[in-house]
């Protein structure tokens, strides 16, 4: 599982509070984690692998080498894990370096959970979390196969759940379709619109 996100989202803090311990260095001063960090973790007798990647600035900001090489190794970090998990500060909102971040595991074809932090910073009325995730689907269209889970380190609200989704969204990632529910899927299909014709011939779809 690696835990994605632009600088100073929470992504350290989140593996600090799962492994109960200060395994991973946390400091206000964005970009602390210079480098992909991996934690061997356990929960409910599973074993998994945490990674804790340097935070992705938007390329203007990418200035020392040192910076250029922490995106290289949260990019690898992002290409050999299952599940991403895309940490979102709800008091920026989605921003367009998300967006970025995303797509770059999207594009990896991975597993996403897309997890909302400093949700306790946020002012609660009607629907505040349904229009927020509103907000994310529109944000991220490209990807609203991935699910949301808001949370709060500090308060520890929700932050194991964010394992149970990975697990599942796993799960999902690796669920084969037999065959012959494939192949009935596209006659029913064809019933419904033929596929166009050339030269006379219909086309077949296997």
């Amino acid at each position: 599982i690696a835990v994605i996100g632009k600088p100073n989202v929470g992504k350290s803090s989140l593996i600090n509070a799962l492994l109960n311990e200060n395994r991973v260095i946390v400091s206000e001063i964005a970009g602390t984690t210079r480098d992909s960090i991996d934690t061997p973790f356990t929960w409910k007798g599973e074993d998994y692998i945490l990674v804790d990647t340097a935070g992705i600035r938007r390329k203007s900001k990418v200035n020392a080498n040192i910076e250029r090489y922490s995106v290289i190794r949260a990019v690898a970090a992002i290409e050999r894990c299952d599940v991403c998990l895309l940490m979102i500060d709800a008091t920026e909102g989605v921003t367009e370096q998300d967006k970025k971040i995303a797509g770059v595991a999207h594009e990896a074809g991975k597993g996403i959970v897309i997890v909302v932090n400093k949700w306790d910073l946020i002012e609660k009325v009607t629907n505040t979390m349904k229009d927020f995730e509103k907000t994310i689907a529109a944000e991220l269209a490209f990807m609203s196969y991935a699910p949301t889970i808001f949370i709060s380190i500090k308060e520890k609200q929700r932050v194991f759940k964010v394992i149970d989704m990975a697990k599942y969204v796993a799960e999902k990632r690796t669920l084969r379709v037999p065959t012959g529910q494939l192949n009935g899927l596209i006659a029913d299909a064809t019933m419904m619109k033929q596929p166009p014709s050339d030269k006379g011939n219909r086309l077949k779809i296997y």
